[in-house]
């Protein structure tokens, strides 16, 4: 059975039906919520422990590869409730990604809790979980647009986070769900990093092969180190059997599509400059598709496996090596030496094929697809299935949030 019950959400009421033994109470029920410290400028330095800021919030990770430091002695000054490892949950409070929630990924490292970013805290990790995954809902969203909007410069205090309304199941069903969709999180992550390492790997070796020309020769020796012919060129000594080309000549470069028909459901990607703009229930192109964005994020090269929409703002290019080379090739060219333009950055077809570009031999190429292809591949299974894993979690969220899906307990 469910009971109907009045909410009130920063002025808003609506009316919502609840299943039996959940209660309406404030993400503060489950969790507390810290703002940063405000750390003094002149406590920054080159070198030290990171401090989270609100540009280090991704889409549900947070960047600590790029952080700004503090120095040590800073750092130990700072009371515990500042203090970020492993699994801590931060939100921005400010500016064009307020809301924005990340979670601290393995580590052993601790961090600093910069003002303007704030953290859930809560001796219960089920419960800081629950409330991590449901920072990702539209109700959360929308409650956090509804704090924010009307000034200038949104903020939105730690207060009013602790304060937005929550559907609130009982302990252990509180407990599944989030495990539920955390263990779909950590598959997902569980891809990502495999496939991080394995696009590594391809990269390194296509560094060995056709940047530093240690490729194996006829008796599988390194061939610039083993005294392999190299013959001078406009970029400089290459292999002998190697030429110099235009990259218009020997490639094919074309403008993606114009389309309106972007929502956010649907059987097929739409991709454009900057990455994944939503779906469509159609496709133009069968992947692998090899693509650099040509207006305004330039020079950004992508390869795209799935059948997908690629949009005008993107150059589709192609040739007869096959695009798995093709993609580590185009991330070894100067690519963004063409782009023009300062208020409207682009990178037209005819400045993209004036590029002078390195041509090694198809006989080397062939060689080195055959190792590095079985890679991609299964990047290609990885992606995919987390293209699958994503669909089948942002179902399950809202449902299992609203209670639409009762788990077993």
């Amino acid at each position: 059975m469910k009971t109907e019950i009045a909410t009130k959400q920063n002025n808003a009421e609506t009316i919502s039906s609840i299943p039996d033994n959940w209660n309406f109470g404030c993400i503060k029920d489950l969790v507390r919520v810290k703002a940063g410290y405000a750390i003094k400028s002149s406590d920054f330095t080159d070198s030290g422990v990171g401090v989270i800021k609100i540009k280090n919030i991704g889409n549900r990770i947070v960047d600590i590869e790029n952080t700004d430091k503090i120095s040590l002695e800073s750092f130990n000054k700072l009371a515990s409730d500042f203090i970020l490892s492993t699994g801590d949950i931060v939100v921005a409070m400010t500016g064009a990604t307020i809301g924005k929630v990340g979670k601290i990924k393995s580590t052993n490292q601790k961090y600093a809790l910069n003002q303007r970013v704030a953290r859930f805290i809560s001796e219960n990790k089920h419960d800081l979980e629950f409330v991590f995954q449901y920072s990702d809902t539209k109700d959360f969203i929308d409650a956090i647009n509804n704090y924010a909007n009307g000034a200038a410069q949104q903020n939105i205090s730690a207060d009013d986070i602790a304060s937005i309304q929550i559907l609130i199941p009982p302990t252990n069903e509180r407990r599944i769900i989030a495990e539920i969709l955390s263990s779909l999180d950590d598959k997902i992550e569980l891809n990502r990093k495999i496939n991080s390492n394995l696009e590594k790997i391809a990269s390194l070796l296509f560094k060995q092969w056709f940047v530093d020309f240690e490729f194996p020769n006829e008796s599988g020796k390194p061939f610039k180190s083993s005294g392999g012919k190299m013959i001078d060129s406009e970029l400089g000594e290459i292999p002998y059997s190697w030429t110099v080309g235009k990259l218009g000549d020997c490639f094919d470069i074309k403008y993606g599509k114009s389309d309106k028909d972007i929502s956010e459901d649907g059987a097929y990607s739409v991709y454009g400059a900057g990455g994944l703009l939503g779906f469509s229930n159609t496709f133009d192109y069968k992947g692998p598709q090899v693509i650099v964005g040509c207006r305004g994020t330039c020079g950004n090269i992508s390869i795209i496996f799935e059948d997908s929409k690629i949009t005008h703002n993107s150059l589709i290019i192609s040739n007869e090596w096959g695009n798995f080379f093709l993609y580590l090739y185009l991330k070894n060219i100067n690519i963004k030496d063409v782009i023009t333009g300062s208020t409207q950055p682009q990178i037209t077809i005819k400045d993209l094929s004036s590029l002078n570009v390195l041509l090694p031999s198809k006989e080397i190429v062939d060689t080195f697809s055959q190792i590095i292809d079985p890679l991609f591949l299964n990047i290609k299974t990885n992606l995919l299935e987390n293209i699958y894993l994503n669909k089948i979690r942002d179902s399950l969220l809202p449902r299992l949030m609203n209670g639409k899906i009762r788990v077993k307990i």
